[in-house]
């Protein structure tokens, strides 16, 4: 079997399923329910409060993969999951990406994320992202780092498939450079390297299974790429 990518340095990033649903950042809910109707947000304060205390709550990668339950409207509520974990602390950044569900009536992004996931469940990952790219189901100010997040949850039940969805973002496009030859900018990026991500995730995450003795999940490469990315 081929070595794994990036060798020794991937393989001390790996977190094992645990450690990888567990990923979690403090975010403040007020941020974000001033924002986004309180039908799609109000939810938030119910996370867990952190430590520090200060209105701080947390969001985890398991509590944002829970958002995919299947419930009336779950599309919108898993789609704003991804925004809250996926900008954390940062509150500078919430409003610009608030916009997303302020500047696209509330029933349009609903019927927009439905039609991707049926573009999913019919077709797959890869035309569920065109779908979103600059397809029927393009929204607003959604762009591929925030709706692979939304694929990513859509699609957590196969996650360990081939062709399951993962998360693609800057980081992980900086570690697909690095480390695969890729030339691709870190925003902009071409949709057709999604599948090609999918399948590097899928290989890699067996050359590490074989490494490590032990079952590596693909978001667990998701996850050490995102890492390796930020430091390169």
């Amino acid at each position: 079997m081929a070595a794994l990518a990036g060798g020794q340095q991937i393989l001390d990033l790996l977190s094992g399923t645990e450690d990888l649903l567990g990923q979690d950042f403090k975010f403040r809910p007020n941020w974000w329910t001033g924002r986004v109707d309180p039908s799609v947000s109000a939810w938030l304060h119910e996370l867990p409060g952190d430590p520090g205390g200060r209105g701080y709550h947390r969001i985890d990668r398991g509590r944002m993969l829970a958002t995919g339950d299947g419930s009336a409207g779950w599309e919108s509520r898993a789609l704003l999951a991804g925004y809250v974990w996926g900008t954390g602390h940062l509150a500078f950044l919430v409003g610009r990406r608030a916009r997303t569900f302020r500047d696209t009536e509330p029933a349009d992004l609903q019927k927009r994320l439905e039609s991707s996931v049926e573009a999913l469940a019919a077709d797959g990952p890869t035309m569920a992202y065109r779908a979103l790219h600059r397809g029927p189901g393009s929204i607003k100010h959604l762009g591929p780092a925030f709706f692979t997040k939304f694929l990513y949850v859509a699609d957590a039940s196969r996650v360990d498939r081939p062709d399951g969805a993962l998360i693609m973002d800057q980081f992980v496009v900086k570690s697909l450079n690095a480390l695969h030859g890729w030339s691709e900018p870190t925003y902009g990026w071409s949709p057709s390297r999604y599948p090609e991500w999918l399948a590097v995730a899928t290989e890699q995450a067996a050359i590490a299974s074989d490494e490590l003795g032990r079952h590596v999940r693909r978001d667990e490469i998701e996850l050490a790429y995102f890492r390796h990315g930020k430091s390169v």
